[in-house]
């Protein structure tokens, strides 16, 4: 029963973040072809954000389990903060890749003008955006390290209901077409942030969060890395 109560919700959040993309597919379907091959392009970039940002949080998962195991609160602090940092660094990453990178990836692939410009649209919204799943994923990994899987499954689901309501509105409604997806991915995950980071504060004392003190150390830095490299690739 353990096992079954720690690992089904996590199967459930992973599932979660990979619908996103297959959720964005079927209503940009509806509009044309040329519409969906961008966003279907775009899927290996979603991969890789979810790869890295999941590999860390699984990383900073063993670190802090540890240490609330030890009872040593302070360094249940440190990780996590340290975790937040490099979440963020990785978020300003993914944001630089957005406004820079996505010409350059699309026309390697094809030399259609309407894939090219909807498939920029598409994929900076979601990569300027990318904070949002970062901090989602990163809160969500910490909530788990405390044991309350089953709001970490809520959490992400409701965010995954407002992503499904958000995308036709934003494309039918709004006439925003795959740049509308594209908001209402990132708008429904960080909405799915703030709903995690808010079941976080009240897990009963088991962090003290300071976001003004937020510091690298290379210790925590060493060992979330050696566990979440491997998970991510």
């Amino acid at each position: 029963p353990l096992i079954l109560t720690m690992a089904l919700p996590a199967m459930f959040s992973m599932l979660i973040q990979a619908l996103y993309n297959i959720v964005d597919s079927y209503f940009v379907a509806q509009v044309s072809q040329n519409a969906l091959t961008p966003v279907s392009l775009a899927f290996p970039i979603q991969n890789l954000m979810i790869a890295v940002s999941v590999g860390l949080g699984v990383g900073l998962n063993a670190v802090v389990s540890r240490a609330l195991g030890a009872k040593d609160t302070k360094g249940v602090n440190r990780a996590a903060t340290n975790g937040i940092m490099l979440m963020f660094i990785c978020g300003l990453l993914f944001m630089l890749g957005g406004a820079t990178l996505g010409r350059p990836y699309f026309e390697m692939q094809t030399d259609i003008e309407e894939i090219v410009t909807s498939g920029i649209d598409y994929t900076s919204i979601v990569m300027m955006g990318s904070m949002g799943v970062f901090m989602q994923i990163l809160f969500e990994r910490l909530l788990q390290s405390t044991g309350r899987t089953m709001l970490t499954m809520f959490s992400q689901g409701i965010g995954a209901i407002i992503n499904i309501i958000f995308d036709p509105i934003f494309i039918f409604v709004f006439d925003m077409g795959v740049a509308g997806v594209a908001i209402g991915t990132v708008v429904s995950q960080f909405i799915s942030c703030v709903l995690v980071l808010r079941c976080l504060h009240h897990s009963e004392g088991s962090y003290q969060l300071c976001f003004s003190k937020l510091t690298i150390k290379s210790f925590y830095l060493k060992q979330i890395f050696q566990v979440g490299v491997p998970a991510g690739i």
